[in-house]
C-alpha cells in the first residue's frame, strides 16, 4: 500500500485508523512524504508506518511512482491520507483480483456521504461519487488513487504516473486511460465506498475546479485523438467520469456567459443589440441544468429535497469555472506551458 502525503496530519490520523482495523491486514504500508512541514512523518512513525521521505517537493505522480518502486507484492494499492476506509477493504478487493482474472485494476467509489456538513463540501464530494456510481457497465477507465488497486507488473508495463503533471490534477486518469487503450479491465467497484475527509470553502472549490479544467484541457491537447476526442468529447460513453452531458452543460454555460456580455457591452456602447439576447442566455442556463437531471435527481433521492436550490447554483459556478478552466488551459497550451 503507497499513501502519498503533504502537509496531512489534519487527516492523516483518521486514515491510519481505518487501516489499523482492516479484517485482512495489508501486507506492507508505504507513507511517502513530499516534504511535508507539519506533523505527517511523526504521526505515521508513532503508528509504526513506514516512511519514505523525498528529498524535494516533488507532486504526487512522483511520489507514488518511488512509493511503487520500494513496496514489494504483486499489487499495488494507492490511497489517499484523507480518505477512511471500510474494515473488510483489503479482503474485497483481493476477492476482486482472485475472481476476475481480466482484470489488472481495481477502482473504488466516494461515499455519497461525507463528514464534511457545509454545502460546497457536499457538492464537491456527490460530483465524484455520481461520476463513477452512474456507471452501468462492470469495467472502467478511470483510475483514481483516492483509492485504487492495480497489479505491480501492469503498473511498471505502463510506466506508471506522468511526472511532468506537478500538481493532484490529472496523473492518476491519464494512467486510467493507458489502461484501458491497451484493452485491459479496471474494475469498477461500486460495492466498496471509502469516506472523503476533505472540506472546501467556496474559494478552495473554485480554485480546485480551476486547476482541474486547465489541467484537463492541456492533457486532451497533449494527446488529441486519444483524450481529446475520445475521452473528454465523448458523444459516446467512453469508461471515464467525464459524462458527456457535463461538456454539453459547459458548452451551454459559456454560450450563456458570452451572449449576456455580448449583450451588456451593446447597451454599455449604445450599439443597437437584439432583445432576445438575454432571454436566449437564460435558455441555455436551464437546458445546461437538465443536462444533470440525474445527478439532481440522485442528489436528492441521497439528501431530499432541500439540497436542490444549493446544488443547482453550485452547478452552475462549477460549470462556469470549469468552461473558464479550460479556456486558460488552451491558451497556456498554445503559449508552451504543456503542463
Amino acid at each position: 500500500m503507497v499513501i502519498p502525503a503533504y502537509n496531512a496530519e489534519a487527516t492523516l490520523g483518521s486514515c491510519l485508523d481505518s487501516l489499523k482495523k482492516q479484517t485482512v491486514k495489508p501486507f506492507q504500508i508505504l507513507l511517502v512524504d513530499d516534504c511535508s512541514s507539519d506533523r505527517t512523518v511523526s504521526m505515521a512513525s508513532d503508528a509504526n508506518i513506514e516512511v519514505l521521505s523525498l528529498l524535494s517537493r516533488s507532486g504526487p505522480a512522483m511520489a507514488r511512482n518511488a512509493g511503487a518502486e520500494k513496496v514489494e507484492g504483486n499489487i499495488i494499492l494507492f490511497l489517499d491520507a484523507d480518505v477512511t476506509i471500510p474494515a473488510d477493504l483489503i479482503e474485497r478487493i483481493y476477492c476482486y483480483f482472485r475472481t476476475d482474472s481480466s482484470a489488472v485494476a481495481v477502482q473504488t467509489l466516494y461515499s455519497p456521504y461525507c463528514p464534511a456538513e457545509d454545502l460546497v463540501s457536499k457538492y464537491q464530494n456527490f460530483y465524484y461519487f455520481h461520476g463513477l456510481a452512474r456507471r452501468k457497465e462492470p469495467y472502467t477507465a478511470t483510475f483514481a488513487t483516492w483509492c485504487a488497486a492495480i497489479r505491480k507488473k501492469t503498473f511498471f508495463e505502463t510506466g506508471g504516473f506522468n511526472t511532468s503533471i506537478p500538481e493532484p490534477t490529472v496523473e492518476d486518469e491519464e494512467l486510467g486511460y493507458e489502461i484501458a487503450d491497451r484493452g485491459q479491465n479496471i474494475v469498477l467497484a461500486k460495492d466498496i465506498q471509502v469516506t472523503h475527509l476533505a472540506s472546501y470553502t467556496v474559494s478552495q472549490f473554485a480554485r480546485r475546479r480551476l486547476r482541474m479544467a486547465k489541467a484537463q484541457a492541456k492533457s486532451g491537447w497533449r494527446s488529441i485523438r486519444d483524450r481529446m476526442i475520445k475521452r473528454y468529447v465523448n458523444f459516446r460513453e467512453t469508461g471515464t467520469h467525464h459524462s458527456r452531458w457535463v461538456v454539453l452543460s459547459i458548452l451551454l454555460v459559456l454560450s450563456a456567459g458570452f451572449t449576456l456580455l455580448t449583450f451588456l457591452a451593446g447597451l454599455a456602447l449604445g450599439i443597437p443589440v437584439p432583445s432576445w439576447l438575454p432571454v436566449a442566455a437564460i435558455a441555455a442556463i436551464v437546458l445546461s441544468f437538465l443536462c444533470h437531471l440525474k445527478f439532481f435527481w440522485y442528489a436528492v433521492s441521497f439528501f431530499g429535497l432541500k439540497i436542490l436550490p444549493g446544488f443547482l447554483l453550485l452547478c452552475f459556478l462549477d460549470m462556469t469555472i470549469l468552461g473558464w478552466g479550460v479556456i486558460l488551459g488552451t491558451v497556456q497550451f498554445l503559449s508552451g506551458k504543456h503542463y
